[in-house]
């Protein structure tokens, strides 16, 4: 198992130039033929932010006292980390189908694929961290655990990966798994900390939205830029992330052999 894990890994670092032109090469192909191009990158997140502000005012009616920015901040800041997963996870089961042609005519490092995914999927929520550090900066919320956020990033990348590689090895054989890991996931977001706190929705169904695994994500997150620190969202994230993460790189290296048949 370990050897398989280590496979993997090589595979991921000696093709990291690869990786990043095909990235690069996507979101091009993405957006050729339409009238805006990349900035359907930007466009898409703002969309949302702005949805989910709505339904923050019309749930909340009244009973939060932040201020509308303090809200914006807030939903901005679990936005940015739960699209990069959410359009990963999303990706990931198609990954292999809608590359058959490709993959049936050259050598393809198939481990390659969710990172190639994930960082064409992370520009958009990139541009939307850059705007979320511009606000907190700029309205004196710089905190000390700033330096901290490669961990919770990281962790992030590993657990999209792991993932990604395992829903992309059972997608490669069942078709309809792309549409309910997207529509479970777009449900899901509005039972989740991206829009929700415990002062807003009350300890119990709080309770219940801690069981979403994404949402301790999330709360991590959240943890690095306000300054504040949940140990029991802090030990799922790191025994989930690096737990999938093991997991996914062992079952694709396995599978890689029957994938390439199967193509």
């Amino acid at each position: 198992m370990i050897r398989a894990i280590l496979r993997t890994v090589q595979a991921l670092w000696s093709n990291r130039r690869f990786t990043l032109m095909m990235a690069k090469y996507e979101m091009q192909a993405k957006n050729k033929g339409s009238i805006l191009g990349l900035a359907w990158l930007l466009i898409r997140p703002i969309i949302h932010l702005f949805a989910y502000m709505t339904v923050l005012y019309i749930f909340s009616a009244g009973r939060l006292e932040a201020s509308a920015g303090d809200l914006f901040i807030y939903v901005l800041s679990g936005l940015v980390i739960w699209q990069v997963v959410q359009r990963t996870l999303e990706e990931a089961p198609s990954l292999v189908r809608e590359r058959m042609e490709i993959l049936k005519q050259v050598s393809y490092p198939l481990e390659t694929l969710p990172a190639t995914s994930l960082l064409a999927s992370a520009v958009g929520p990139f541009v939307g961290f850059v705007i979320l550090v511009v606000l907190m900066v700029a309205g004196g919320k710089v905190s000390f655990s700033w330096i901290l956020l490669p961990l919770p990033i990281l962790l992030t990348l590993a657990f999209s990966l792991g993932a990604s590689w395992l829903l992309m090895t059972v997608g490669a054989v069942l078709k309809d798994l792309r549409e309910v890991i997207a529509v479970l996931l777009g449900l899901s977001v509005y039972l989740s900390p991206v829009m929700l706190s415990p002062q807003l929705v009350g300890e119990r169904l709080w309770q219940l939205i801690l069981f979403n695994p994404i949402s301790h994500i999330v709360i991590c997150f959240r943890d690095i830029l306000f300054g504040t620190f949940h140990v029991f969202s802090w030990l799922i994230f790191l025994f989930m992330s690096l737990g999938v993460f093991v997991l996914g790189a062992w079952v694709v290296d396995r599978a890689k052999v029957a994938i390439n048949e199967y193509l």
